[in-house]
């Protein structure tokens, strides 16, 4: 729509040129009104050559204009329209006019033939794309389920490398993917049947699970535990390793109900006491001193992304949210995109800025609320986040018309595979606004850090330059 509205100037003025380039001819040589001499093929000749480019509809309508010009007001200005000249028109272009007309139809028929048949390549290319795309995720996922199978079959589920894999993991700005990463990892070092993760709930005075395993999804909606009488905020006050081992060395926790607690340690963020990972049940052959200095190992490990993600979070909660979509506002992308940076430079690893840019936003807010259009583009993102395994963080960007998602772990190859499927998904997304179909078009830039591309400003100039490119 928006490439239709740039081309129809051009091809009115191309077809005025064009019905008029003949006319202005004869005035010049000043005689042979409608160039009878020549069969009236110059003006004949406008409307098939045209079809040739645009079709039937513009050939049918420039023949017409041209014929106009040709046979009415060229001869009328030399005061020549009358019944003779008529005669001489009749006579003249008895062969040439049925010529131009089955050439007219003839050339457009062939042209619509050959834009069916390049629709139909590009359809199967981007298909082929596509398909290709899906078998190398497909690939993938295979390799890794393989390789996870291999550490199993080989008794080798402690080791460094499923560690590092673990680990990478939480490298995400969602607290509740990154908890769950954590529950993940402790279940493959720990083989535990079952455990949670508890934060305060700070308006409701209580202990509330932030992350489950071994649950029913129902149950984490109805417990909440009183920290002045549970082990967990026992823990979660003293910053202390509660182990039932200790029930037999002292009658400290005898006041405490001790029924679900096997192992339950502090999960500390800058020295102090953010939240509790208590472990319900275990294997009887895995409850060891070994099992509690993995599980310290592993929270240590998970410190510094849980650092991140609760920064991030109180970023959020600063009156820099847009108040129509409740995602993060463009000053704290660009404390977020700083801060990722820094820690990439000391851990490793990738991170990808992606800019979504509805072009023909100001045309739809001619018809709907710039408020609808931001929710639109927020719903647009959710339904990717939703269908795609590589979550990101969204943000709003500089304008109304933008959006920002940070992901993790995406090198350059690993970016374009994903703005990619974000535009494959697009296109095929029936985007609605109060039940009206809502055609949107949609641009993508980003940028990913790496050679020696270290700071915000860097990476933001190149996701624009992206953007730019596309606009043109």
């Amino acid at each position: 729509m928006h490439m239709k509205q740039h081309r129809l100037p051009r091809i009115v003025l191309e077809s005025i040129l064009l019905a008029m380039t003949p006319f202005v001819l004869g005035l010049v040589l000043g005689a042979d009104p409608g160039f009878l001499n020549l069969k009236g093929i110059p003006y004949l000749i406008a409307g098939p050559l045209f079809a040739s480019f645009y079709g039937l509809g513009w050939g049918a309508a420039l023949t017409l204009a041209s014929c106009t010009t040709g046979f009415l007001i060229h001869p009328a200005i030399y005061g020549q329209l009358d019944i003779a000249f008529a005669d001489s028109l009749m006579a003249n272009v008895r062969y040439s006019l049925p010529l131009s007309i089955f050439g007219l139809l003839g050339i457009a028929f062939y042209k619509h033939r050959i834009d069916q048949f390049s629709m139909k390549v590009r359809r199967r290319l981007r298909k082929t794309v596509h398909s290709e795309i899906s078998w190398i995720k497909k690939a993938l996922s295979l390799e890794t389920v393989n390789r996870v199978l291999e550490n199993r079959v080989s008794g080798q589920k402690d080791s460094i490398t499923l560690l590092h894999n673990q680990v990478r993991k939480l490298a995400s700005l969602n607290q509740d993917q990154a908890l769950n990463t954590l529950m993940e990892t402790v279940f493959l070092f720990t083989e535990m049947k079952s455990g949670a993760i508890w934060v305060p709930d700070q308006e409701k005075g209580m202990l509330a699970p932030a992350a489950i395993f071994g649950w029913e999804q129902n149950e984490k909606k109805e417990i909440l535990l009183d920290p002045e009488i549970s082990i967990e905020g026992y823990v979660l006050r003293n910053r202390k390793l509660f182990s039932v081992r200790m029930l037999l060395d002292s009658s400290e926790f005898d006041r405490f109900d001790t029924s679900r607690n096997l192992i339950t340690m502090p999960i500390l963020i800058k020295g102090k006491a953010w939240g509790v990972l208590n472990i319900e049940d275990l294997p009887f052959e895995r409850y060891s001193y070994y099992t509690e200095s993995v599980l310290a190992i592993l929270l240590s490990l998970a410190e510094p992304f849980l650092t991140s993600i609760t920064d991030y979070e109180k970023l959020k909660a600063i009156e820099e949210t847009d108040k129509d979509t409740g995602l993060p506002q463009f000053p704290i992308l660009y404390k977020t995109l700083e801060k990722e940076l820094e820690n990439r430079q000391f851990e490793g690893g990738f991170v990808s800025l992606i800019i979504i840019e509805l072009v023909n936003f100001e045309e739809l807010a001619e018809r709907w609320s710039r408020t609808e259009l931001k929710c639109l583009l927020r719903e647009l993102e959710r339904n990717f986040d939703a269908q795609n395994a590589m979550k990101g963080s969204a943000f709003h960007f500089k304008n109304d018309n933008q959006l920002a998602l940070l992901v993790p772990g995406l090198d350059k190859d690993g970016t374009s595979y994903f703005c990619l499927d974000l535009l494959t998904m697009c296109s095929g997304s029936d985007m609605k606004i109060n039940g009206e179909h809502a055609a949107l078009e949609i641009i993508v830039g980003f940028s990913t850090n790496g050679s020696g591309v270290t700071s915000p400003d860097a990476m933001i100039d190149m996701a624009e330059q992206l953007l730019s490119m596309q606009r043109l």
